[in-house]
């Protein structure tokens, strides 16, 4: 895990701790909470928040049993989700910017078409 990457998944909306999480499982495929803190660094204390979190998002799969396991969405699920979210909320903020602005009553087609936007 190179710090790169780490910067890279905090860019994309990940905190430290969860690109450390994220980038960790995808080495492991499945792991422990202690296997993740021991490997990824993450403080024991912070990685069943983390993890608990990155589920809600979807980015991790929890596998009850002694011990838990904990495994991670593929990269290339990851990516397809967070460009999905990132061009939804792009076009919605610039419809609602458009509609601000004075002469955001008419959207240039052209324009909008050029940046694959619709409102």
């Amino acid at each position: 895990m190179t710090l790169k990457l780490i910067n890279n998944l905090q860019k994309l909306g990940f905190t430290e701790n969860e690109a450390k999480v994220y980038a960790t499982l995808v080495c492991t495929k499945t792991a422990t909470a202690r296997e993740i803190y021991e490997t990824s660094g993450v403080p024991r204390p912070k990685v069943y928040k983390v993890l608990r979190g990155m589920e809600e998002k979807g980015y991790v799969r929890i596998t009850e049993g002694e011990p838990i396991h904990f495994s991670c969405i593929r990269p290339e699920e990851l990516i397809s989700r967070i460009r999905t979210d990132f061009l939804l909320s792009l076009n919605e903020t610039f419809c609602g910017l458009h509609a601000l602005s004075p002469e955001g009553e008419v959207l240039n087609f052209g324009e909008s078409a050029r940046l694959g936007i619709e409102c």
